[in-house]
């Protein structure tokens, strides 16, 4: 279960990278999506594998604050109900590079 000051970050990332505000970098080798931002002054990775061990999904959120040289890492399951969250931010910002115009 993830901290609220992390679910609010979620929040924020996912209507920005909705609007095209943000854009993400795609790692399909990785399983991880990829951002820099400026404001707040953070880099962040989320990564998804599966644990074959509690056999669930799972998303580690890394947070990397540019100001003080300090690495955050978070983690969420299927088992609890931020995952969706960032679930739907995950797919948001794979597809955040394309433009699919019609």
């Amino acid at each position: 279960m993830l901290p609220h000051k992390i679910v609010e970050l979620i929040r924020g990332l996912r209507e920005n990278t909705e609007s095209g505000i943000i854009r993400w970098n795609y790692d399909d080798e990785n399983g991880s999506v990829s951002t820099s931002l400026n404001q707040p002054n953070i880099d962040i990775s989320i990564s998804y594998r599966f644990d074959t061990v509690e056999e669930v999904g799972t998303f580690r959120i890394d947070v990397y604050d540019k100001n003080t040289n300090s690495p955050l890492i978070f983690s969420t399951t299927q088992m609890y109900q931020d995952f969706e969250m960032v679930r739907a931010l995950y797919d948001s910002a794979q597809a955040s590079g394309y433009d699919f115009s019609f």
